[in-house]
């Protein structure tokens, strides 16, 4: 028994020794978007701002687009587990696993790092729509069922998904438009091709900023920082928050010694001006998660995006 004891602890020594020069060579950062891309900027911000606070090793963000972040998740779980490739994710990691037949990972099979900030999604109208409160949109579709025009990326997409939910539980039924691009949404709302989006604030700033759109409220738990005027769904009596989450994981069986010193690394890095402009420039909610509570959103995600996507027949 006392060999025993005295082998684990040996062992437990030779563990923390091994971990204690991490990180030893450079590190990656994978972006599941082409260069320029939303998640490209996110992981080369990400990057930067761990250089301003000292991070030891190179860093180089490696791009890995399509399949909506699977081809990035994918590189990653060919990689081995030991910390020295970093995926930037947003909620294609819940997503894509759902919607794409045959593929193979989930969120599961990564380890969380921290979950920084979301992008809110909100419920834009042109300024000159009949539609003065989000009031008005919902009782006009309850009154004319599927006269109610919603631009989205289309079936399945994030927005898409928000304005499922907010049908759902106010008992409406909006007429979803898709489209490939969000200058394709916002042209036909300015044009009067459609009633309403659903939308991120970058994606309307400058109309927002010319008086041209409205936006009537916001799919958060609460009110946001950069907009407190405008109402949650939640507060009007639908339960709708589904916000873009923004993060950075490692492959699943990392070593939880290297896990942590990622953390406190991240955490140091996401609290650095460089990043804090970051989130300042893209309108993003700051919502510093980390570790296994990361994980708990996660899974709070998918089952309410699952049952969504299973209404839509995805």
């Amino acid at each position: 028994m006392r060999k025993a004891v005295a082998l684990a602890a040996l062992l437990g020594i030779l563990g923390s020794v091994a971990f204690a020069g991490y990180p030893e060579k450079p590190v990656e950062i994978v972006a599941w978007a082409s260069p320029g891309g939303g998640s490209d900027v996110m992981c080369r911000t990400f990057a930067k701002a761990l250089e301003t606070v000292g991070f030891p090793q190179p860093l180089y963000v490696v791009n890995k687009p399509g399949g909506s972040g699977a081809v990035g998740m994918t590189y990653v779980q060919g990689k081995p587990a030991d910390g020295y490739t970093i995926l930037g994710v947003t909620n294609n990691l819940i997503f894509t696993p759902l919607t794409t037949p045959g593929f193979q990972y989930s969120f599961r099979d990564f380890e969380p790092i921290l979950m920084f900030g979301y992008d809110p999604k909100y419920i834009v109208v042109a300024s000159n729509s009949r539609y003065q409160t989000i009031e008005d949109l919902v009782n006009f579709a309850k009154a004319h069922p599927g006269e109610v025009k919603v631009g989205t990326f289309g079936p399945g997409s994030d927005d898409h998904v928000v304005g499922m939910q907010l049908a759902q539980v106010a008992g409406v039924e909006f007429n979803f438009i898709p489209f490939d691009s969000g200058g394709e949404i916002l042209a036909s709302l300015l044009g009067g091709h459609i009633d309403a989006q659903v939308a991120e604030l970058s994606e309307v700033k400058g109309q927002l900023d010319a008086g041209a759109v409205r936006i009537l409220a916001v799919a958060t738990a609460e009110r946001v920082r950069t907009l407190p005027d405008v109402p949650t769904l939640k507060e009007k009596g639908w339960d709708v928050a589904l916000p873009k989450f923004r993060g950075f994981m490692v492959k699943k069986g990392t070593p939880a010694e290297v896990v942590q010193i990622l953390i406190d690394w991240a955490v140091k890095a996401v609290q650095s001006d460089v990043f804090q402009a970051y989130l300042e420039a893209q309108h993003l909610e700051p919502a510093l998660v980390v570790g296994p509570d990361f994980t708990k959103i996660l899974v709070d995600y998918e089952a309410a995006v699952k049952d969504v996507l299973q209404a839509l027949g995805q």
